[in-house]
């Protein structure tokens, strides 16, 4: 069996690249000035200390069902549909799945997987918030909701309490995908 410290190493890692890659991108396609490249150093310099010195990782889990990442692709195509078959836009069809994926607790109250429901159900809102419309969207769509519940569930213990934890699950999870499809589809 793999030591979970390599597996949460790796994760780290994936995350800290891709976070450093899209950075770069951003930067390097918008600003055309000769400190650029001191910026981007800087901010290498800084997402290190920032990976380094916070605790980043708890031992205990956020939650104890696996099941529960099931709920991530399934609330990426419910958004999907809300945003690009009813029109509704990204933003309010995340609305309209992550509120009703908070309410949920409402149905039975002394429900712990009810309990913690809302954020896998928010984390796949963001997956559909995307606009992408080809042939196999909705398998891409799918797999990325899958790619994003691998990813969460392997951060369940990883950067609790800091923000943006869903929304860059989510990132990376579309941005696999569209890889992946990418590649296979050209």
């Amino acid at each position: 069996m793999i030591n979970k410290r390599i597996i949460k190493f790796i994760t780290i890692l994936i995350i800290f690249v891709i976070q450093f890659l899209f950075l770069f991108a951003i930067l390097n396609e918008r600003i055309k000035h000769y400190a650029v490249p001191y910026i981007i150093v800087i901010m290498l310099l800084l997402l290190l200390v920032v990976y380094k010195k916070f605790p980043l990782h708890h031992q205990e889990y956020s939650f104890d069902k696996k099941s529960l990442v099931f709920w991530i692709p399934i609330a990426a195509i419910i958004t999907y549909i809300l945003n690009n078959q009813f029109a509704l836009g990204g933003v309010f069809s995340a609305g309209i799945v992550g509120t009703l994926g908070s309410y949920l607790t409402k149905l039975n109250p002394r429900s712990e997987y009810l309990k913690q429901l809302a954020g896998p159900i928010y984390c796949g809102a963001f997956i559909g918030m995307t606009s992408l419309e080809f042939k196999y969207v909705y398998f891409m769509i799918m797999t990325a909701g899958i790619i994003t519940a691998i990813l969460f569930f392997a951060t369940k213990s990883l950067f609790v309490g800091v923000g943006g934890k869903l929304g860059t699950l989510a990132f990376v999870g579309v941005l696999l995908s569209m890889l992946l499809f990418k590649l296979i589809f050209g």
